[in-house]
């Protein structure tokens, strides 16, 4: 179930390939195909909850043996979105041919989940339906469906490994997509992986996946992408529950429903290589220090001109400052490609200040302040040049809090308001978010 109530999906969050729903998303690019293959467990807060196992985890993931059990779960939740499609202003929105700009939402998830470890084997499988309705803009009313089916195996005392298939609906993101269009997005993955250790701490593994992106309205056929990526991994977690990893990922792509004829611009393929070492070390009662550092390079099959490559890097501390308060800091620089007629990546520049506060076992307070600097380069040599480069500047800052009302009931609020300004006309907006959601978990 979402951690946040803000996790209404045309609120916020952009459905990245392979990689978990959050409730409030950071440093996205604009691409319009991001095949963010994440198959690599990432190694955040949920990954410190198993920092020994080889495999990680993610935001949904459990570590062998302490399975989530059989379960129903159901959520209903209310939103009010200031400007669903960001958009620059009033203007633009009459001009669109709509009558504001903002809109109540509600969303009510039913699901199901299943578990069954024997013999050092683990199977899950999750269920859930998804029915989203809007009050000013009927045509964006649909539902989604998710289906998660994962199986962990073990194999004597030093294999152990992954084998999983999603299907995942989500409607787009028009924070990025710029279309008042709804257009709800199919995504299937495949993937696996296996891990071997080594010995005191040290493992090494293999991660591959395979998947697609359709949209089976028809709204985006020039979007869809078939993808495919291997990651090789060398982990260290020793007991003391730090963890260090380094990645070789090869990932590739195909959009096979562009077009490819004489005078057409679009890139059909890319192929992609990425290096990069990350770690979490802790430091003293409960603070830590997150650290990544890694190159990215991408090559097109159509024009030469748009490949690009660069580094990306991270460092965060994660201070626990009394024992209910948390506060976190993390700056952030990325190289992600966006493809436009005048661009063939961005560089992204982001900082983000946090805090936790609990006020009882049952109560806690959640606040966020993000700033972010997206900066496009490159030259795609499509023949339309500009004096200046798009440069998108933001600021996000966000309110939560989360109350167990009962051992099967929660309540969360959240309040969100984001300001991005952009240098290319009509690519700036602003807007808030308030929301509330109850959950049971039977």
């Amino acid at each position: 179930m979402p951690a946040l109530a803000g996790d209404v999906p045309p609120l916020r969050a952009s459905e990245l390939l392979g990689e978990a729903r959050r409730p409030v998303t950071l440093f996205e690019s604009d691409e319009l195909d991001p095949p963010q293959l994440g198959m690599s467990r990432n190694l955040g807060d949920a990954s410190l909850v198993v920092a020994a196992e080889a495999r990680g985890s993610d935001a949904d993931d459990l570590p062998l043996g302490k399975g989530i059990g059989t379960r129903i779960s159901a959520s209903e939740t209310l939103a009010y979105d200031s400007n669903v499609f960001r958009l620059s202003g009033p203007a633009v929105a009459r001009a669109a041919g709509l009558s504001e700009m903002g809109s109540w939402s509600s969303q009510t998830r039913i699901g199901l989940g299943l578990e069954k470890s024997r013999a050092g084997q683990q199977w899950v499988l999750d269920y859930e339906l998804g029915v989203n309705r809007f009050g000013s803009f009927g045509f964006l009313d649909h539902s989604t469906q998710t289906a998660i089916g994962r199986w962990r195996w073990t194999a004597g005392p030093d294999w152990k490994g992954e084998l999983s298939a999603e299907r995942r609906e989500g409607l787009d993101d028009f924070a990025y997509y710029r279309n008042q269009r709804r257009s709800v997005a199919l995504t299937q993955q495949a993937s696996g992986s296996a891990f071997y250790h080594l010995g005191a701490g040290w493992h090494l593994g293999l991660q591959a996946g395979q998947g697609s992106r359709r949209y089976p309205d028809g709204a985006r056929p020039g979007n869809e992408i078939d993808f495919a990526g291997v990651d090789t991994v060398l982990r260290y977690a020793p007991e003391s529950g730090a963890v260090m990893a380094v990645t070789r990922r090869r990932a590739s792509g195909n959009y096979p429903n562009v077009p490819t004829g004489s005078g057409a611009l679009a890139e059909t393929s890319f192929d992609q290589d990425e290096l990069f070492a990350e770690a979490t070390l802790p430091l003293k009662s409960g603070t830590r220090l997150q650290l990544r550092l890694g190159s990215v390079s991408r090559s097109y099959g159509r024009y030469a001109q748009s490949d690009f490559s660069g580094h990306n890097g991270l460092a965060g501390l994660d201070w626990q400052l009394t024992p209910r308060t948390r506060v976190s800091a993390a700056l952030r620089y990325d190289t992600e490609p966006a493809q436009d007629f005048v661009s063939s990546y961005v560089a992204v520049r982001g900082l983000r200040l946090g805090s936790l506060w609990e006020y009882s076992p049952k109560a806690r307070l959640e606040a966020r302040l993000e700033w972010r600097d997206a900066e496009y380069r490159g030259d795609p040599g499509f023949g339309a040049r500009t004096a200046a480069r798009r440069e998108d500047k933001g600021v996000l800052a966000a309110l939560a809090g989360n109350w167990q009302i009962g051992p099967h009931t929660r309540g969360v609020a959240t309040l969100l308001r984001e300001h991005r300004a952009s240098n290319e006309a009509g690519l700036d907006f602003d807007y808030w978010t308030l929301s509330g959601s109850l959950q049971w978990v039977f």
